[in-house]
């Protein structure tokens, strides 16, 4: 768990836009580590590897915790108690408390939304991917990140509560009822972290998303 929150706490945005672009994002557009300001900021490639990163956190120790438990035969890392409870979406959620409040970095990080889709893919590739596709819907409709985020997070939510009353041979029902418990948890933050979004859209001054473009030389 600790190795997970420090993981999560990398500011890969940050570091993308120091190294490549000798650029801290914290100065520009939002302020915020993020995949979407470093998209903003950097533009779209390093947008993309930020957003790729950032996802990685949440997924990256679920597998080391899967593979030692293949490799080992011992999967007491994440089946706990009588019930075997599969606690591996509570690894993803160190890394989004990490990801959104980094040790490294004054505990000024992103908005949960990459870590957590990381997390999710870890947990169940093909619904990440059913996310991702509700989020580019929502965000080639409205042009709203913080529209497209907040959809795919309630999308996941409501997703997991019906998860819990459906048989499942990976996920046993305390195990279904823990994961519902750790996703509105980390869909009551993404939430939290988008509320001056939604206030700027209330009042209209909500900025559409465009990624940085090069400049052309005249």
């Amino acid at each position: 768990m600790i190795l997970s929150y420090f993981l999560g706490s990398i500011p890969s945005g940050l570091i993308i836009g120091k190294v490549f672009k000798n650029i801290d994002i914290r100065e520009h557009g939002s302020k915020n580590t993020g995949a979407t300001n470093a998209t903003r900021v950097l533009g779209f490639k390093y947008g993309i590897f930020a957003f790729i990163f950032d996802g990685l956190k949440g997924a990256l120790v679920i597998l080391i915790v899967y593979l030692i438990g293949h490799f080992t035969g011992d999967s007491s890392l994440y089946l706990v108690s009588q019930y075997d409870i599969n606690i591996s979406s509570v690894y993803g959620m160190a890394a989004v408390i990490g990801h959104v409040f980094p040790i490294y970095i004054n505990f000024k990080g992103g908005k949960a939304v990459a870590t957590s889709a990381g997390m999710i893919f870890a947990i169940e590739p093909w619904l990440a991917l059913v996310i991702i596709l509700v989020f580019l819907l929502i965000f080639i409709l409205t042009k709203y990140v913080s529209v497209a985020s907040t959809t795919a997070a309630s999308f996941t939510l409501i997703y997991f509560f019906i998860r819990i009353f459906l048989q499942d041979s990976l996920y046993n029902q305390p195990t279904r009822i823990m994961d519902f418990i750790i996703v509105s948890c980390l869909a009551t933050l993404i939430f939290i972290r988008h509320k001056l979004n939604y206030r700027r859209l209330r009042a209209g001054t909500e900025l559409k998303f465009y990624p940085k473009r090069k400049n052309k030389s005249i």
